[in-house]
């Protein structure tokens, strides 16, 4: 018998597991994209950053400025925050009570009182954070003394 020759043309059955194994691997890396991208926006993330500390020594009237910056993605609870330390008085809180800070957004805290004995001087506390999810977080807080 002679052998029929075909004419018709296609590809060598191992290019065609090579294509089917390169495009199976890359689905799955979009897929595992997509999920993780998906995970992290929907977990809960709280977290703040202090951006500013700031401390005038003024006699027994010392001001102590914080400001800081929600960098997580669950709003802070302003009515729950706690700042402990030696030779505070009073503390006020911008943008004010009853009001929680957005992801994204900035809050100033000052406080004063008689913190520091002079120019130059370290002073060191401690503030505590609540998230509306019910976590918290605290932040030591060490600034050196300026002369106003």
């Amino acid at each position: 018998m002679k052998a029929v020759k075909s004419s018709r043309k296609g590809l060598s059955p191992l290019l065609a597991i090579i294509i089917g194994l390169i495009v199976t691997i890359v689905a799955g890396i979009l897929l595992a994209q997509l999920y993780f991208s998906y995970a992290a926006t929907i977990s809960a993330r709280p977290a703040a950053n202090i951006e500013y500390i700031d401390l005038i020594e003024n006699g027994s009237n010392d001001i102590l400025t914080l400001n800081i910056k929600n960098t997580g993605n669950v709003p802070i609870d302003i009515d729950s925050i706690t700042i402990s330390g030696s030779g505070i008085a009073t503390c006020s809180i911008s943008p004010g009570n009853n009001t929680d800070v957005q992801p994204g957004a900035t809050f100033s805290i000052t406080c004063t009182g008689g913190l520091v004995a002079g120019s130059g001087k370290v002073w060191s506390g401690s503030i505590t954070l609540s998230f509306t999810d019910g976590s918290s977080q605290s932040y030591a807080i060490s600034v050196r003394a300026r002369s106003a």
